[in-house]
């Protein structure tokens, strides 16, 4: 996997939050990143996983390194000797959604030569839609998708974020990840990129550009739908919602988990939303050390 690894700094407020004085919470600080908590649950589930990134060459960047280690990820980190390791601010509120302000501090200078040659040469890359948002990010994410076409691996994209993609336009972002095998739109980024609110006619239009796609619904499961006609659906896995963070992570490493593994479309959606279920009921975007 390519993407972010960085420090969240998380705020549970069970109350209202009231600007312009003081909200008393206690304050976690977990490792976090959409590319580098797949990994993770990824790992979890038994499936070999390299993680590429660049964190700072600072305490918090060793720290985070050593979590990957402890997660049963192999990472393999640049380190920015200028720019400090990034952070994430997460306000988690009583029903489990989160607010996120985010420094991306020496992620933003993920570049090519931070992807080293010998993991793009088998296996399976999964991008986090993050790495798209500019600067040498972009170009090591198109560099990425590029070696790993060239060399016959299988590719899934995670969109990630729907101002990164109304920021880039949908077309870009379409265009410079078409001919991917998995794509994980959730239903907002879904309708963005497809132009329609209803879930099988996004699926649809998305295979246009894409082997398969997976939409992740949120309390509704997901869906699965192939270019070859198959199609399935899950219900959502009981779950009582503490923090959301990281939930569509933990969704796209199930539904990954059993797909490389040969494991056939319905059972890979059970598996993610399984975990996806387990990823709500704790605080942070990990499965436990």
């Amino acid at each position: 996997m390519v993407g972010d690894l960085l420090y969240d700094l998380l705020a549970k407020v069970d109350g209202d939050v009231t600007l312009g004085t003081d909200t008393f919470t206690s304050i976690r600080m977990v490792a976090g990143g959409s590319g580098a908590n797949a990994s993770a649950w990824l790992a979890a589930s038994g499936i070999e996983t390299h993680f590429v990134g660049r964190v700072g060459d600072d305490i918090f960047g060793r720290s985070l390194e050593e979590e990957m280690g402890r997660a049963g990820v192999r990472a393999h980190l640049a380190r920015d000797p200028s720019v400090a390791t990034g952070k994430v601010f997460v306000l988690v509120d009583g029903t489990g959604e989160r607010t996120m302000i985010t420094d991306r501090g020496a992620s933003e200078n993920l570049s090519p030569g931070d992807l080293p040659d010998t993991l793009l040469g088998g296996g399976h890359l999964h991008l986090s839609g993050y790495t798209f948002s500019g600067g040498s990010r972009r170009e090591t994410a198109r560099e990425a998708l590029s070696l790993a076409r060239g060399s016959g691996m299988s590719v899934s994209v995670d969109p990630s974020s729907v101002p990164l993609l109304e920021d880039l336009g949908s077309e870009r972002f379409l265009g410079w990840t078409r001919g991917a095998d998995l794509c994980f739109p959730n239903l907002e980024e879904g309708s963005l990129l497809a132009g329609t609110e209803d879930p099988e006619r996004i699926a649809k239009r998305l295979l246009d550009h894409y082997s398969a796609v997976v939409l992740k619904l949120g309390a509704e499961g997901a869906l699965y739908a192939g270019a070859d006609g198959e199609s399935s659906r899950a219900r959502a896995a009981p779950a009582r919602a503490v923090d959301t963070t990281g939930a569509g992570d933990a969704f796209c490493a199930g539904f990954l988990g059993a797909w490389l593994t040969g494991a056939p479309a319905g059972e890979a959606l059970r598996r993610g939303v399984e975990l996806a279920a387990r990823a709500v009921e704790r605080v942070g975007g990990r499965p436990e050390a």
